[in-house]
């Protein structure tokens, strides 16, 4: 399960967190990104050589027979932006499926995330990114990539622009995380819908979980 890639340590003076999928899936960046390279090149090859329906010829074939430069160049403009379009979206969804190893620290006074480049598949290069807690505004857990029904969450917030960190991240760690943020003085607006997602969460992983209390949700007690 994505949570066991997590360490996470909260006490009175900070939060921190590592994720270090690489531990567990080395290679999952490089396999992420030929599996997005190669749905791209498949799809540009069916919308050109794959015939419309009903017996229309292909786009390829309107292309070689088109009578005018500016025909062609409307077609192939529409085919590279669509291909763009759907190229970033599938990026966008492979760097939260196949996410770099990332660090999340939290003090009174800032919120530091070191993270490795996607594209660095060696997992060496570290970048960091600071930011004056009072800066950061609305922390909460939400969905950062989508695509076929699969949602993938993590800590969005705002901060010089929106941001999203620790993807992968589930619910009842996510309590955890914004507890004990909440306690440094960040701004992490109250959130009832997740304390439902913890309890969906937690009966996948255990099954029935009315034996449990909340007393393991308290930042105090980690």
């Amino acid at each position: 399960m994505a949570h066991s890639d997590f360490s996470i340590s909260i006490s009175a003076a900070a939060v921190d967190v590592s994720y270090t999928p690489s531990e567990s899936e080395p290679r999952g960046k490089l396999f992420g990104f030929i599996f997005i390279v190669v749905t791209l090149v498949a799809l540009a090859s069916a919308l050109l050589f794959l015939p419309g329906k009903h017996g229309n010829p292909s786009m390829w074939h309107d292309l070689n027979n088109a009578s005018s430069g500016w025909s062609v160049y409307f077609v192939l403009s529409g085919l590279v932006i669509f291909i763009g379009l759907y190229g970033w979206q599938g990026f966008r969804y492979a760097r939260a499926a196949w996410a770099s190893d990332e660090k999340f620290y939290c003090d009174r006074e800032t919120i530091t995330i070191k993270r490795i480049p996607w594209l660095d598949f060696s997992n060496r290069a570290w970048r960091t990114y600071t930011y004056p807690l009072e800066e950061v505004s609305a922390i909460r857990f939400a969905v950062i990539a989508s695509a076929k029904g699969r949602a993938f969450w993590g800590l969005r917030f705002r901060a010089h622009g929106r941001k999203w960190a620790l993807p992968g991240l589930e619910a009842p760690e996510a309590k955890q995380i914004l507890t004990g943020l909440k306690a440094l003085g960040a701004d992490v607006p109250d959130d009832p819908k997740l304390d439902k997602q913890i309890k969906e969460t937690l009966e996948m992983r255990f099954g029935d979980t009315s034996w449990m209390d909340r007393s393991w949700m308290d930042s105090n007690k980690q």
